[in-house]
């Protein structure tokens, strides 16, 4: 596929593997075969194992060792926490957000905004296009607070949501080692859980967002 996104690596239930988003998930189609590169530049064939019920999360597993990865570990998230969202952005988005950001005079950094019932964190880190399933990350300690999931940077706005890391929402994704069934990370399925969920979310971290709005900013 030419579609692309990012992850992280994380250790789960004592394996090293890739958590990113459940519609980054997604691409991997009718195979269940995904193109992963590594921070070192290395390209492994993975396969999805684990998606998430109800949030914005998936799990990968590679073909090959990924023991000697370095791995993040999950920090509780913290209204105020200073973040910066970190993922392989396409090509044309860091340049044309470096121009944005000379103009608005922002930083790649920003802070955690509010957060929902333990899943959700809306942050105003600058976060760019193919960095979704990429990891939201405290400034201060490198601890992982969430994966990237939606948020209104599209539409020329600063905030986005992830959903968060910790061990409630990571011990809810059963894994399956050999790979899930397509139909488990189906795009219509994926996108109808995130919707209620996220939707959900949004409507109590920004009140002041109509349905259409909020819709907008999801999908």
């Amino acid at each position: 596929t030419s579609r692309a996104g990012s992850g992280v690596v994380v250790r789960h239930r004592g394996v090293a593997c890739v958590l990113t988003a459940a519609h980054v998930a997604s691409f991997a189609g009718a195979k269940n075969a995904l193109r992963v590169e590594l921070a070192s530049g290395a390209a492994r064939r993975g396969r999805v194992v684990g998606v998430h019920d109800a949030l914005d999360l998936a799990i990968v597993y590679l073909d090959g060792d990924l023991d000697g990865a370095a791995t993040m570990e999950p920090g509780e998230a913290r209204v105020g926490d200073e973040a910066r969202a970190l993922g392989t952005a396409q090509r044309y988005a860091a340049a044309t957000a470096a121009c944005a950001d000379a103009i608005r005079g922002r930083r790649e950094t920003g802070r955690v905004l509010k957060i929902h019932a333990d899943t959700h964190a809306m942050h105003d880190a600058r976060v760019l296009a193919g960095q979704s399933g990429g990891a939201l990350v405290r400034e201060t300690d490198g601890k992982l607070l969430g994966v990237h999931s939606f948020g209104d940077a599209f539409w020329g706005g600063s905030r986005d949501v992830c959903v968060l890391v910790n061990a409630a929402t990571l011990d809810a994704i059963e894994i399956a080692r050999d790979g899930v069934d397509p139909e488990v990370y189906a795009t219509a399925r994926v996108n109808a859980m995130i919707f209620r969920s996220s939707d959900e979310a949004l409507k109590r971290m920004a009140p002041e967002l109509s349905a259409k709005q909020r819709a907008s900013w999801i999908f």
